[in-house]
């Protein structure tokens, strides 16, 4: 299992500290492991610099995530064609995208139109910075969600367990209740003992 997380180093990282939650982002996710090890067992995260060009993230040699350089423009035209080329159609593809989102709309189209033809690809995005378009990251993202830097617990999980199906809304409450497991009561315990 493969998680591809896209950090966006591009100029605009620079400015209040994005940069440097960054890499605290990254350093949260390649814990995950040490974390919860049945949870996430055979997970492999790849990091990658994102900005005119994609470069993988070398681990430092005591294992902390490197400095991040912050400069030029994030080109999402580079990221397509970067997954387009590495990712295997067949094969369920996980990506993660940290970023403030600061790329051009005109962009959003040609990365759709490259990607559309993955079937098993799920693209989350994360929000960095207070100055982050929502709007340009939720149009990135492949079942239309955005998460909030502080919520990238959720966002990894929804990446690597969630699914793009979109979910039917039932019909009637008795079609909720038809469906819902039949509860067990618990004996109550005695507070006062």
């Amino acid at each position: 299992m493969e998680l591809f997380i896209f950090v966006d180093v591009s100029g605009s990282m620079n400015e209040m500290g994005k940069i440097h939650l960054q890499r605290n982002l990254c350093r949260y996710a390649a814990q995950l492991r040490l974390i919860d090890q049945e949870k996430y067992s055979g997970l492999d995260i790849r990091l990658y610099q994102w900005a005119q060009n994609i470069a993988e993230a070398v681990l430092q040699s005591d294992g902390d995530i490197p400095a991040f350089n912050a400069e030029g423009s994030s080109n999402l035209c580079v990221l397509s064609d970067f997954l387009s080329q590495y990712l295997n159609r067949s094969m369920r593809s996980m990506v993660l995208i940290l970023s403030d989102g600061n790329f051009p709309s005109s962009d959003i189209v040609s990365f759709h139109n490259k990607l559309d033809t993955f079937s098993n690809l799920i693209i989350r995005t994360v929000a960095v910075g207070a100055d982050a378009d929502l709007l340009k990251l939720k149009k990135i993202s492949t079942n239309n969600t955005v998460y909030l830097s502080e919520n990238i617990a959720s966002a990894i999980d929804s990446t690597i367990f969630g699914s793009d199906e979109p979910l039917t809304a039932p019909a009637s409450t008795a079609q909720i209740l038809q469906s819902a497991p039949a509860e067990t009561e618990e004996p109550e315990e005695d507070w006062d003992a």
